[in-house]
């Protein structure tokens, strides 16, 4: 089934101050990090970017460098009903999705697990189990509880078939509004299929939800002997030198440090459990294809990386020319910035198998948004 997203940018971002969706996250802007969440899904048929007219400009600026034919934009209303409302006059495709781009951590998991509850149910939408208690106030006193097993919090994308969504909005009283899409779904349709939430997929609301937001740190090691007649990969450069690292890869002890942070980071396993040493098909790889494939499981699990910072202990050889070419590289495997890149080397003082001139290791440390 192919699926039209709507992605409501027309909000006033009154409790931030100023437009949310202008902030960097990781290079990106809040809007184009939701947009890039669903642009490469092959289901995805056609985004439709609800904004205001003052900010039409901007969006084009976040779609620059895309398929512009894949885009359309909306003029939002005075409420998020009306908003939604106008762009599902632009949405074709069998099923639509409906998200914030106040929500720019989804995953294309996230993603994948609504647009298929709406194929099989007609609805979908992500939700997370209430874990505070909740009460009913009046006049700033408790009158009545909840039974919280029975709660949830719900978040976008939601998913529904656009002709369903569409009767919604008709049977609607002039001026009625939903504080979402399922509100009238349920109402006016059938109860809502819901998937498992994540507590990434948040919704910047104020400075507070932004600064840190969703950060994710990572920490990997690696180490190798040194062998003669062998490459020494470093940074995905071949450094000149008489020995080598000894390892069933090409065994690049920066890239192999880097990949266990990103993995780490990002709550994966570790470099082993994804590429084996004991695999035939990564006998004498490439490290910067592993660290390639790296980057897939991290953009599909809606992360970016927002810097790295590297450290090579090595006795031999001296490594301060091909720092730099180390930076480009990997700059450009992980599509990030070169200043957001830091390597240095260090000598081990002579001290152990690195200080012997026996071994090579290095250290990665990385943060994720």
């Amino acid at each position: 089934m192919k699926f039209d997203v709507i992605i409501c940018a027309s909000g006033e971002s009154t409790r931030m101050g100023e437009n949310k969706l202008k902030f960097d996250v990781g290079g990106m802007s809040v809007l184009k990090r939701s947009i890039t969440a669903f642009y490469t899904l092959p289901f995805v048929k056609k985004i439709i970017v609800v904004t205001k007219k003052e900010e039409i400009d901007f969006v084009l600026s976040a779609i620059n460098g895309l398929d512009k034919t894949k885009f359309e934009i909306a003029i939002g209303g005075n409420t998020r009903t009306e908003s939604v409302k106008n762009g599902l006059q632009l949405a074709s495709a069998a099923g639509v999705l409906i998200h914030d781009a106040a929500r720019p951590f989804v995953s294309q998991e996230i993603i994948e697990k609504v647009a298929k509850s709406v194929e099989i149910n007609g609805s979908g939408v992500p939700a997370l189990a209430v874990n505070d208690s909740v009460r009913l106030v009046e006049n700033d006193k408790i009158v009545d509880g909840f039974e919280r097993d029975n709660l949830r919090f719900v978040q976008t994308p939601q998913g529904f078939l656009t002709d369903e969504l569409k009767s919604c909005f008709t049977k609607l009283a002039p001026n009625e509004s939903a504080t979402d899409e399922s509100e009238l779904y349920a109402r006016f349709v059938a109860p809502v299929s819901i998937v498992d939430g994540s507590h990434d997929n948040r919704k910047l609301t104020t400075m507070g939800d932004y600064l840190g937001a969703n950060m994710r740190v990572g920490i990997g090691y690696d180490i190798h002997r040194l062998i003669p007649f062998k490459k020494l990969m470093l940074g995905g450069i071949e450094v000149e030198y008489h020995l080598g690292s000894l390892a069933h890869s090409d065994g690049d002890v920066v890239i192999h440090a880097l990949i266990d942070a990103l993995l780490s980071a990002s709550g994966e396993f570790d470099i082993g459990s994804h590429f084996p040493d004991n695999a035939p098909e990564y006998l004498d790889i490439d490290s910067a294809i592993l660290l390639s494939n790296t980057m897939e499981i991290i953009k599909k699990k809606g992360y970016i990386v927002n810097n790295a910072s590297l450290i090579i202990i090595a006795e031999a050889p001296k490594l301060a020319d091909y720092i730099p070419l180390m930076r480009v590289k990997l700059a450009r495997l992980m599509g990030i910035s070169y200043e957001n890149i830091s390597i240095a080397a260090k000598t081990n003082e002579k001290v152990g198998e690195i200080g012997e001139n026996i071994a090579i290791a290095s250290y990665a440390t990385v943060t994720l948004v």
